[in-house]
């Protein structure tokens, strides 16, 4: 059976403190891997994640002396940070580029390369491959990388994953090849299903390739699924959505328990003021506390949502009450 392994995203500061601590008393190894929007270079004034640039998330990490923690890059590509939407082709590409190299300066391992956006796929793949290479040796860095994209829901056609297989196989340092199992997440479901026969035919065929498959969109899965995932040979999974709904429905539920109705809608006026939460939807309609539930996490560095911790702070141990939760959770991926 296939060592199944986890990648998390640093969904709060609070996660990744807790995410070390509970990697260092497992001695578990564990990646955070972090969308371009979560955490983003200086030169292009990093992401929504603590205020975090990635040079500062790099070394916020290596202060804790935890070799441990693997650091990750998620979905660099053309077009996939938000701020690069309007953008020509040619300056996103070049802002991915300086976007990579800060990763790798920083110490990223793990790189995902997702061109799904490009013009010509495998091409610019290919171009940012050697990139990364070249500049990691001229470093004397080690990284590895993912490659794919994750259309969500739907299940890949074998036709298609044996043209990406055999594309990546032949780059230096491939690991991970994205895989489309059918997994699906929208607003705090988990609405796909896992198909796999198909999963385990595709993990079988990788293998003989050196290349494992990564699975994204596992959240809100149960630990049968994870087993059944281990079956099928899937290599890595994806988590993070649901961090960031654990630690907002947490921090709601305890306010509430507080009496601190002023802070909680001070916090939730400046989350629905924004439509982070469209993305996430599933239902034609939903109400405004669950739209505060999926995309409250967006603005965990805000102003209104450190006011509502310090209140909270005020009354009981709310890094204590988070982490207890937060390590529960773990526990079912690295129990299953």
């Amino acid at each position: 059976m296939t060592k199944l392994k986890f990648a998390f995203g640093p969904m709060s500061i609070e996660f990744i403190d807790a995410i070390s601590s509970y990697s260092k008393s497992k001695k578990l190894e564990i990646m955070l891997i972090a969308s371009r929007n979560q955490i983003e270079c200086e030169e292009f004034g990093g992401g929504y994640v603590n205020n975090f640039t990635t040079e500062k998330f790099s070394k916020y990490i290596k202060e804790k002396k935890n070799k441990r923690i693997k650091l990750c890059r998620d979905h660099s590509g053309p077009f996939l940070s938000d701020n690069e939407k309007k953008l020509s082709y040619k300056d996103t590409i070049d802002k991915t580029k300086i976007s990579l190299k800060a990763d790798i300066e920083s110490g990223f391992s793990m790189l995902h390369i997702d061109t799904s956006k490009a013009k010509k796929k495998f091409e610019l793949a290919d171009e940012l491959f050697d990139f990364c290479n070249n500049l990691a040796k001229e470093k004397n860095k080690k990284i590895k990388f993912e490659f794919g994209t994750e259309d969500h829901g739907i299940k890949y056609s074998y036709k298609q994953f044996l043209k990406d297989l055999n594309f990546f196989c032949k780059i230096k340092n491939s690991n991970y090849l994205v895989c489309q199992t059918g997994s699906l997440v929208k607003e705090t479901y988990q609405v796909g299903e896992f198909d796999f026969k198909n999963s385990k035919k595709m993990s079988k065929f990788a293998k003989k390739k050196n290349i494992f498959l990564k699975e994204h969109n596992c959240d809100y899965i149960s630990v049968p699924e994870i087993k059944l995932r281990k079956k099928a040979g899937i290599g890595a999974m994806n988590v993070a959505p649901e961090i960031g709904v654990l630690q907002t429905n947490l921090t709601i539920m305890l306010a509430k328990e507080l009496g601190l109705e002023r802070k909680i809608k001070a916090f939730k006026k400046i989350v629905l003021n924004n439509d982070k939460w469209v993305k996430w939807l599933y239902a034609s309609k939903i109400h405004d506390h669950q739209k505060l539930s999926i995309s409250g996490h967006y603005f965990f560095s805000t102003q209104e949502y450190f006011n509502l911790k310090k209140e909270i702070n005020k009354r009981v141990n709310f890094i204590k009450i988070l982490n207890k939760t937060f390590y529960k959770y773990l526990d079912k991926f690295y129990g299953a």
